[in-house]
């Protein structure tokens, strides 16, 4: 049924954080907190984000074709673009419920069952992040381990719940559309960080200073490369694609330079993470009087 652990993690995910977000939405109707209504849409969202997570690791895995020689590994970022949008429209929408709630003045109860129900929220959620940010990394799945830190943040709302409830217990009726608030600035935070970052992977950003260096390191010390330039990488989903011009020594047979090259992509493709995807370009290394690489 799940061809890998990261499947089965983000099923798990939408099978728990679905509970919980039915459950606090209902909790915020029965009860008139606002609180509650943002971290059960905080949820929900976890569980369409998910679904997105899942989608993206399905469609990512099949095959190049003539349509798409480069693979589908963008659906995961397609995805992740659109749920980027809902994320902030929602957080906009908690924010406007809770200005008309200080506004209108109505008043909440801290019951017993409210202060359970976070209490729960806290430590379910953050045992889920947990787990799916630690397969996330084993099964190097990028997008499993951003829904993670997702899944965290609910962990925090139900936090800043429990402190709005003793606040409230306390005569503070204000303090839940407050917390509501600092709940969708979490919320719109995690939806514009998304977007970014999906925004960046569709424009061909390069996966980071330390990932080109590392590959500039690799391509130098494979035996036959006398140099490397116009090192160029991108990301493409959650995996890497690269192209790298190496120099060799001219003298070399075509045959003899093609193994150099195919030992480049080798250790390139075992030893950068993510990366999937490379080309290798020779040129002949051109040299100085006296023997000297120029």
């Amino acid at each position: 049924m799940f061809e890998n652990s990261a499947e089965r993690a983000v099923v798990v995910s939408i099978i728990v954080t679905t509970i919980f977000g039915a459950v606090e939405v209902s909790a915020a109707f029965l009860f008139g907190m606002v609180a509650f209504l943002a971290a059960g849409i905080d949820a929900l969202f976890d569980t369409a984000t998910s679904f997105g997570v899942f989608t993206g690791l399905r469609v990512s895995r099949r095959p190049a074709d003539r349509g798409h020689p480069y693979g589908h590994r963008q659906a995961e970022t397609l995805v992740s673009l659109l749920l980027a949008g809902a994320l902030v429209f929602a957080s906009v929408r908690i924010v406007w419920l809770s200005l008309d709630k200080i506004y209108l003045g109505t008043p909440v109860e801290a019951a017993p069952e409210l202060f359970l129900l976070a209490a729960l929220a806290l430590v379910i959620l953050g045992a889920l992040a947990r787990y799916k940010i630690s397969t996330g990394r084993r099964a190097n799945s990028s997008s499993l381990v951003a829904d993670g830190y997702h899944t965290l943040s609910d962990s925090v709302s139900a936090a800043a719940i429990i402190v709005g409830l003793v606040l409230i217990h306390s005569g503070h009726a204000w303090a839940d559309p407050i917390v509501a608030i600092a709940i969708s600035i979490i919320i719109l935070r995690w939806g514009l960080e998304i977007g970014y970052d999906a925004i960046n992977v569709l424009m061909g950003a390069s996966p980071g200073a330390k990932a080109m260096t590392r590959i500039r390191e690799i391509c130098r010390s494979v035996p036959g490369v006398e140099g490397c330039h116009k090192c160029r990488a991108r990301r493409v989903g959650s995996r890497i694609f690269a192209d790298v011009h190496i120099l060799v020594d001219p003298k070399l047979s075509v045959e003899q330079s093609h193994e150099v090259a195919t030992q480049v992509e080798r250790h390139l493709k075992t030893r950068v993470p993510d990366l999937t995807s490379v080309v290798v370009h020779m040129e002949p290394a051109r040299r100085r009087k006296g023997g000297k690489k120029r």
